[in-house]
């Protein structure tokens, strides 16, 4: 029997704690997928027809890019003119709203597992979330982009949270929370097996999507999910690329075999750490630097 260490911090010391693990393994759908910008309804019906053949060919867990229903209207980079309050007034959903309604259901329906993106309303906020359903239609959780970029309407979440699901543990990063290395540990140190990415944005090199994935992955001992429109794949524990559909145009599903075994946090930079030596971690910025305007 494997064992899995899990830690939290606890005023810059770790407690670590024990769960017993077996090997487990699912199938995960990626959509491949450009949205339209602004076209809620179509983009939804995209994604059903996608889902439903993505559960027809055994998927487990469905996954669409970062903020997909609404074709990622929150940025002013990729949506010249675009305003805060345009995108609050028209290109957003509520948790509990109707599109994610359908979503519910057709959760319940395929009996698969969802990672849904959204422009969310929450009160005055405006976030960039996944929300995650399970196989009967119940919201497990969702997650909300903790490092929105300058440019980008979106209020930062405040949480990385870890996800229990018939999967395995789940944690979640969305585009560009997946560049601070923290975050990935973070997630793996309170118990994430395997962490999904969705991503929006132009196609980028190697080293910022593959390479740095397979990095993440190999130095805390999880599976990675990467799943943008350009660009979606599968990384084992050891850092390995073991699917992958990349292509700048043409739209697909992308169908990956996650492994969980042995091989899970079982990684000496995630075993052997000495955490008080990372308080400056905990500085807000780096000496001599200033935040970004």
């Amino acid at each position: 029997m494997n064992v899995i260490p899990l830690a939290r911090l606890l005023l810059g010391s770790w407690l670590v704690l024990t769960v017993a693990s077996a090997r487990t393994e699912f199938t995960v759908a990626a959509l491949k997928v450009m949205p339209a910008a602004g076209d809620s309804a179509a983009n939804f019906a995209r994604f059903e027809t996608y889902a439903r053949q993505a559960a027809a060919a055994g998927a487990d867990l469905i996954v669409t890019p970062e903020c997909y229903l609404d074709g990622y209207m929150g940025s002013a980079k990729f949506r010249p003119g675009m305003t805060r309050e345009t995108v609050l007034r028209s290109h957003t959903e509520t948790i509990t709203g109707p599109t994610l309604r359908k979503v519910s259901a057709l959760a319940r329906e395929l009996k698969v597992h969802v990672l849904f993106g959204f422009s969310e309303r929450r009160g005055d906020g405006l976030f960039n979330t996944v929300a995650l359903f399970g196989p009967e239609g119940t919201l497990i959780g969702r997650y909300s982009k903790s490092h929105p970029l300058p440019g980008e309407f979106y209020d930062p979440g405040g949480e990385l949270p870890v996800f229990d699901t018939a999967l395995g543990r789940m944690g979640v990063l969305i585009c560009f929370d997946r560049q601070p290395p923290e975050n990935a540990r973070i997630l793996a140190l309170k118990g994430a097996q395997f962490i999904v990415v969705p991503a929006f944005g132009r196609i980028r090199e190697p080293m910022d999507e593959d390479v740095m994935m397979q990095s993440r992955a190999h130095e805390n001992g999880v599976c990675i999910l990467y799943v943008s429109q350009h660009n979606a794949f599968v990384a084992d524990p050891d850092g390995v690329i073991t699917d992958q559909a990349r292509s700048d145009t043409r739209d697909m599903l992308m169908f990956g075999r996650v492994v969980l075994d042995e091989r899970i946090h079982d990684r000496s930079s995630y075993r052997v750490r000495h955490p008080e030596l990372y308080r400056p971690l905990l500085e807000p910025h780096p000496v001599g630097k200033s935040p970004p305007p």
